[in-house]
């Protein structure tokens, strides 16, 4: 019984958090009063989205936000240049929740990979200026490039996937790029490896906001990733 009563209990998770999938707006506990004053107190989340991003490397951060303390601590949206449907890696069509012009301003910034030669230049200062009022930003992937491109990384320790280890030190040529790590913070800045160490740094966000039960919960309860904490020395070199 005690088992049934766990699955039925995750299977209520499921359908409450499948209903946020559009990942914008408070909960019903929110708009309750889940804040004092009524107010969405949830740490707000942008995920840049473009034409070709990579999919994993913006769902998968999404993913750990959106499910972390059982959907009630993160306010989870895409941002993308317009509102109109992004074509994502695979041909896949993923609708924005905003625009640059109307998006919320975000405590964490993430920052995925994928074709960013579709990242023009209003997007770029976009990601600038957002960068400077955020919390955190994180790179997954080769999105640490476009924090190179907006100066963000000058002096400062990164990482990307091993693939993109010499462009990243060619791009930015005052970072310390390092090689063999999930992830690399850096202040406010976080990046990480390729495509799936995007969950390990988004893991490593929750387990900065909300403590290391939180983030072990949403690894190993949730997600079954067994591999957190995955602190370093499993990304490959890239040398």
């Amino acid at each position: 019984m005690r088992r049934q009563g766990k699955v039925v209990s995750s299977l209520v998770l499921a359908a409450v958090l499948a209903g946020g999938v559009a990942l914008a707006g408070p909960s019903e506990e929110d708009a309750d009063g889940g804040g004092r004053d009524g107010k969405d107190e949830r740490v707000k989340v942008a995920v840049l989205i473009f034409e070709g991003v990579e999919l994993l490397d913006f769902a998968g951060p999404a993913e750990v936000f959106v499910v972390a303390a059982k959907g009630k601590a993160f306010d989870v949206y895409t941002v993308a240049a317009t509102a109109k449907p992004v074509r994502v890696m695979g041909g896949l069509t993923v609708v924005p929740n905003h625009a640059l012009a109307d998006a919320p301003a975000p405590d964490i910034l993430v920052l995925p990979g994928g074709n960013l030669q579709a990242v023009d230049d209003e997007t770029l200062a976009w990601v600038k200026k957002t960068s400077a009022e955020a919390d955190h930003v994180m790179s997954v992937c080769f999105g640490a490039f476009l924090l190179a491109r907006a100066g963000l990384l000058d002096g400062i320790e990164a990482t990307t996937h091993h693939w993109g280890i010499d462009d990243l030190r060619k791009a930015s040529p005052t970072c310390t790029v390092v090689t063999g790590r999930r992830f690399v913070e850096s202040g406010k800045i976080l990046s990480t490896a390729g495509v799936t160490a995007g969950i390990d740094g988004a893991l490593r966000l929750v387990e900065k906001i909300l403590g290391a039960e939180a983030a072990l919960w949403t690894a190993r309860e949730w997600m079954e990733y067994e591999s957190w904490p995955g602190r370093e020395g499993d990304a490959p070199s890239g040398d």
